[in-house]
């Protein structure tokens, strides 16, 4: 397996730097549904609770998806693996703009999602097992900006088209996806890492979900998946709901929209970065998390509840964005470093991208009912804001695991050795 003390500098930027290409084009291209979804709603004459159904579908089988990659990338390599789910999910993206009815737009969008969700294990654990330990949070952080340079780049694209084309034309941009794909596949040829290419020898036994639950990790295992749950909720209670949000409560059309969340995401890598660096020379990066999730939580409650102007929604929506999204940077690495590598895309799939996806799925179709009861601001406050502040307390409850500690300092309960535990 793979040991990133014995990879060069340069020759660890080959899986880093694929791993962010990878995820944010898978990014980008599933950013597109969220800036299509007013169009979509609109000529299917639906309103928000389609848009939950839909969305919930596609995390629930997305949950399923990022177990079964990760399995899958521990035991046959990640490279084929992320090519295979980056290829694939394009394809159904870009065949949404053919959809000829809603039943049709929801199946590819459940299977491009649910394909797309599954290079969430494989990028996160290409990455951490390429960094050198002194930049491993960093690398990760860099890499966690594949959310927000995948909402940019797909702001840019989707725009213009939604502006003089429609939703469906934006859709096909998806199609540039797969050939990039085919080069990344090359790329990681360069990669002298053993987890990247190699299957699993029949006589190594890859650990598992049991061993996972089992006395050893449960609590790990149990307190990663409540903060990824609730993360994910909130994220997904209100990221992909916010084109809507400016369309249907701030009166933009569907262009402006899309630029606003789309240019405010690009502002947010900031936050991205800082978490990532302050979690690796500063604070520990379990402490760095909880406290950019609770200043996101401020923020959001200010963009809701404050109204100047498109100036004072663009500077409050980046600021949001910087905290509240940007405190993903640190918790993948964070949960990473607590499991062993012959466990690590297992454990990245099972109680981090899953959960995350099950919080995708569940929050998505409470959010639009609230709105319809309570109106937007306070659904948003009511619901997105405490889920968003108890993932900040359940990662209390994850090791406080100091920055940098090569893998050998990691012992298998998940715990740093001796002289290796995190600042308070």
């Amino acid at each position: 397996m793979a040991r990133s003390a014995s990879i060069r500098p340069v020759t660890a930027l080959i899986p880093f730097l694929v791993g962010l290409v990878a995820w944010s084009l898978s990014n980008m291209d599933q950013s597109l549904f969220g800036y299509a979804l007013p169009g979509i709603l609109a000529e299917f004459k639906r309103g928000p609770q389609t848009a939950g159904v839909i969305l919930s579908i596609s995390f629930v089988a997305a949950a399923v998806m990022v177990v079964w990659a990760g399995m899958a990338a521990d035991r046959f390599g990640r490279r084929v693996v992320l090519v295979v789910l980056l290829a694939s999910s394009a394809i159904f993206v870009g065949l949404q703009g053919w959809a000829g009815g809603l039943v049709t737009l929801v199946v590819l969008r459940v299977m491009g999602f649910g394909l797309s969700a599954g290079l969430s294990p494989v990028c996160n654990a290409l990455v951490i097992e390429a960094a050198p330990a002194r930049a491993r949070g960093m690398a990760m952080g860099l890499l966690q900006c594949g959310y927000p340079i995948g909402w940019f780049i797909a702001s840019l694209v989707a725009a213009p088209l939604l502006a003089h084309s429609g939703w469906r034309m934006s859709c096909f941009a998806a199609f540039a996806v797969p050939p990039l794909a085919v080069l990344l596949w090359f790329a990681l040829r360069r990669a002298p890492m053993d987890s990247v290419t190699a299957p699993k020898p029949a006589g190594e036994k890859a650990g598992g979900l049991r061993e996972l639950l089992g006395p050893t990790y449960r609590l790990n295992f149990w307190a990663s998946f409540a903060t990824f749950f609730l993360f994910g909720g909130a994220y997904a209670g209100s990221a992909f709901f916010f084109p809507t949000f400016f369309t249907s409560v701030r009166g933009y059309s569907q262009s402006d929209a899309a630029l606003l969340v789309g240019l405010s995401n690009g502002v947010a890598v900031a936050g991205y970065l800082a978490a990532a660096a302050v979690g690796e020379y500063v604070w520990t990066r379990r402490n760095v998390f909880s406290l950019w999730s609770l200043m996101g939580a401020v923020a959001l409650l200010a963009l809701l509840w404050r109204s100047g102007g498109r100036t004072f929604d663009f500077v409050w929506f980046s600021i949001m964005a910087m905290f509240f999204y940007g405190a993903m940077a640190v918790l993948p690495v964070l949960v990473a470093e607590i499991f062993p590598t012959r466990l690590r895309a297992t454990a990245l799939g099972a109680c981090a991208s899953a959960p995350l996806s099950l919080g995708f799925a569940t929050f998505p179709l409470i959010v639009p009912l609230a709105v319809a009861h309570l109106g937007w601001a306070w659904a948003l406050t009511l619901v997105v804001t405490p889920a968003l502040a108890l993932s900040a307390l359940a990662a209390l409850f994850l090791p406080n695991l100091s920055s940098g500690a090569a893998s050998a300092d990691i012992t298998a309960d998940g715990l740093m050795a001796s002289g290796a535990q995190g600042r308070p």
